[in-house]
């Protein structure tokens, strides 16, 4: 149920699109993108390189968006159930359509090469079902056939977290956040099962406490204090440089376009298809067309490489677009179909 002091506040937003987030869901995309083009190819120590060697930091802009809409969307659901039924066809047609893409792809790399120099099949049933439902690494040891997975069987157990806290009454579910975010200060990281998602959870709280910051104002103490924890969380894990600085930048982003709204642009548009680009990206860009990077004029000369990344980054545009109005945008129709719909008074 919407509580009184977060309804009127979150009518007044769903009128209004937030346009940064979709425009960082696709700067986020693309940095991750063009990071993985060039990683199967030796480093050169020039700007432009340097920038996208840090395209990892597309990761955790996905998950502090990630927090922010998801929350948002668990404020739009009737229920609990109605939530994760949304949040389950969102997720897995778009993935299992790429984990066919990636099969496609090794079919062919059989076919002219004679073997699958691609990625590491599922070698038992087992195995199969986990990469199916996305139970592989790192919740099991089974292994990813495509770079990305990885991040979402985190998103697949954020998701499940934020449904547990659906069913907690309003005024007690950031107690739910608390108590996780204090885990992640307090538990040992751990590669797998069964708290593999700690290390990343401070990130995508980051995203659920921005939006109850700005949304949800009757709980500002509490709010604050589920922040506070999350800025030391994040201090405490240690990760890769600059991941603790682009959580807060991106909500800092979140914040100012809230009260100066950025106004719809043709970049923010592609933010529909930042899903699509991170699925499809690796197979097609890398196992597929990553021959041409092994060329050394591409490798060596800045202007052919940046080039050739753009053409891969514009056709796997082209190809996310289709995938999203095929694929991602029917599975989300079906979702609010299955759901009833949004219920108006409620949160």
């Amino acid at each position: 149920m919407v509580h009184v002091g977060c309804s009127k506040l979150y009518q007044k937003y769903m009128t209004e699109r937030n346009h940064i987030i979709d425009l960082l869901r696709f700067f986020a995309a693309a940095w991750v993108a063009i990071f993985h083009f060039n990683e199967t190819i030796p480093y050169i120590n020039n700007w432009y390189r340097f920038f996208f060697k840090l395209g990892y930091l597309g990761v955790p802009i996905f998950f502090v968006i990630s927090g922010y809409c998801v929350y948002m969307a668990s404020n739009q659901a009737k229920n609990a159930k109605h939530f994760i039924v949304r949040r389950i066809l969102r997720i897995f047609p778009p993935y299992w359509f790429s984990i066919i893409i990636v099969g496609i792809v090794i079919i062919c790399s059989i076919v002219t090469n004679g073997a699958n120099s691609i990625a590491i099949l599922p070698k038992s049933g087992k195995d199969i079902l986990a990469t199916i439902t996305l139970l592989t690494t790192p919740f099991s040891s089974v292994p990813i056939i495509n770079w990305v997975y990885w991040t979402l069987t985190f998103e697949l157990f954020f998701y499940l977290l934020i449904f547990i806290g659906l069913l907690i009454p309003y005024h007690y579910r950031v107690f739910w956040f608390i108590s996780i975010s204090i885990s992640s200060l307090l538990f040992p990281i751990h590669e797998h099962w069964p708290f593999f998602f700690i290390g990343h959870w401070p990130s995508f709280c980051f995203g659920i406490v921005t939006y109850r910051l700005l949304h949800c104002k009757d709980q500002l103490w509490l709010n604050i204090l589920l922040l506070t924890i999350n800025v030391f969380a994040l201090m405490n894990i240690i990760f890769l440089p600059y991941y603790s600085q682009t959580c807060v930048v991106t909500c800092l982003l979140i914040i100012i376009s809230h009260y100066i709204p950025l106004k719809q642009n043709f970049a923010s548009k592609l933010g529909d298809y930042s899903y699509s680009i991170y699925l499809l990206h690796v197979p097609v860009a890398v196992y597929m067309l990553g021959s041409v990077k092994q060329i050394k004029y591409v490798q060596t000369h800045l202007w052919a490489n940046l080039l050739w990344d753009f053409l891969l980054l514009g056709l796997i545009t082209i190809l996310s677009r289709w995938m999203y109005f095929n694929i991602e945008l029917p599975s989300i129709i079906l979702g609010k179909k299955l759901t009833n719909g949004i219920r108006k008074n409620t949160l």
